[in-house]
């Protein structure tokens, strides 16, 4: 495995992106806090009817509970969205449809198309993950390559080629088959 060519499209953009998001330790807790801070603000607009309206308090409190449980799906759909602009942006819109040429040479991967150059040294990837779509290659450097499965001819042995660089690196080689924006 030597070369690639690759064109990315915008569902494989988004795809990365949100790959990515749901690894960052930062989105992570935002969600966790943006879940915690609702369920929170709908206890305190309970406490004032408990004095009240008990009934009405109860009520405000189950679908606070409710709307808690489900909240996580609704920040799922809310982030999708915020990705999907975002790659649809003129920041993203000039790299759909590009063709990438991604040499493998012994020491690291170059990657050139009409706009960009670029080198990746193989000791700056910090491991590699597989999903059912594509394979992401994480940097140390808090990026990340990424290959769509539908745009390889030979999937098995680009497997292999990765696998073998990860032993070679002495980096993980993590299999997350049933990964899934959520």
């Amino acid at each position: 495995m030597k070369e690639l060519k690759l064109t990315l499209s915008e569902q494989d953009q988004l795809e990365a992106i949100l790959f990515s998001m749901s690894k960052s330790p930062q989105i992570i807790k935002a969600r966790k806090n943006a879940r915690l801070l609702f369920l929170l603000l709908m206890l305190i607009l309970a406490v004032p009817f408990f004095y009240y309206e008990k009934f009405l308090a109860i009520l405000i409190i189950l679908v606070g509970l409710l709307a808690f449980l489900f909240f996580q799906t609704y920040l799922g759909i809310y982030y999708k969205r915020y990705g999907t602009r975002y790659v649809r942006s003129q920041e993203f819109k000039n790299r759909i449809g590009l063709v990438h040429t991604i040499t493998f040479e012994d020491d690291y991967l170059e990657i050139k198309s009409d706009q960009m150059e670029a080198k990746y040294q193989f000791n700056q990837f910090e491991y590699i993950t597989e999903t059912s779509s594509a394979f992401f290659i994480k940097l140390k450097m808090a990026d990340q390559l990424f290959f769509p499965k539908n745009q390889l001819s030979e999937i098995a042995e680009f497997n292999v080629f990765l696998q073998q660089l990860c032993q070679r690196l002495q980096i993980d080689y993590r299999e997350e088959l049933n990964w899934k924006w959520a």
